[in-house]
């Protein structure tokens, strides 16, 4: 029996992380996206530690005494492995390996990168730090909002014309479905979100200053009740000014059916 994982990674962070790995027992190799499996192999007796090419790719290897009572062992939530499902092992693995580095950076971000459980998900919510040190704006309703609208516009343009759909149940946090996308493309799209990052943490400050008296405008507003609506409509890429105009088409309409 053998489990499979990015050589950045040692065995007891797969799960920190949740990151990737690739399960053989006998001559079957399944994907286990979250290592949500790996503390069936603590249990194991190693017999060896390698690096092992699979699937083009370079990972390390441990292998466990054949003899153990593998039957005994319970794995849940495997994926066959295959080029389709291999590309979401790729996926995961940024996403891990994202995570890893941004607990090892000192560098001061806006939004903190998680990887879901579920699926080929990446959740992104408020930093912590930056939470408590900039307490002031988070107790301020309206301006809580206009910071939900302006993640989800960076968002929706961040990813607009790729395969990538993003949710948002409450404010401040958000989900990202990067099922449809590669490896590859989970990299760039990392990448580019690094840098709106760190811009972000640097003109927030200002934007409070600037649009603190607006932002009070929005405290118990109309929009800010239906956050959930006006926030779908941004993070899908849409222009503000598109939405404003049907909706005064709409407006103008009913008012010409008013009986």
């Amino acid at each position: 029996m053998r489990i499979y994982f990015d050589k950045a990674f040692q065995l007891q962070e797969l799960m920190q992380y949740a990151a990737p790995s690739i399960i053989q027992v006998g001559n079957n190799l399944k994907i286990d996206l979250h290592s949500t499996n790996v503390l069936n192999f603590m249990m194991l007796e190693t017999i060896g530690e390698s690096v092992e090419e699979l699937m083009g790719i370079e990972l390390n290897c441990i292998e466990y005494d054949p003899t153990a009572s593998v039957e005994l062992l319970e794995f849940r939530d495997l994926i066959e492995l295959d080029e389709k499902n291999f590309e979401k092992f790729k996926v995961a693995n940024v996403v891990a390996l994202y995570m890893k580095n941004q607990k090892l950076s000192n560098e001061p971000r806006f939004l903190k990168v998680e990887n879901s459980l579920y699926g080929v998900e990446v959740v992104l919510s408020i930093e912590q730090k930056f939470l408590l040190s900039h307490s002031e704006f988070f107790a301020h309703k309206g301006f809580v909002f206009l910071l939900d609208c302006m993640i989800a516009s960076m968002l929706g343009q961040l990813m607009k014309n790729e395969p990538v759909k993003i949710s948002s149940a409450e404010p401040l946090m958000y989900r990202l479905d990067l099922e449809n996308i590669t490896g590859e493309k989970a990299e760039e799209l990392g990448q580019r979100f690094s840098e709106v990052n760190t811009k972000m943490v640097d003109i927030i400050d200002g934007m409070f200053i600037l649009l603190r008296g607006i932002a009070e405008k929005f405290n118990d507003s109309v929009l800010e009740k239906h956050r959930e609506s006006i926030v779908a409509v941004l993070s899908e890429g849409f222009e503000l000014d598109r939405y404003i105009s049907e909706l005064q088409m709409l407006n103008g309409a009913l008012k010409s059916l008013k009986i």
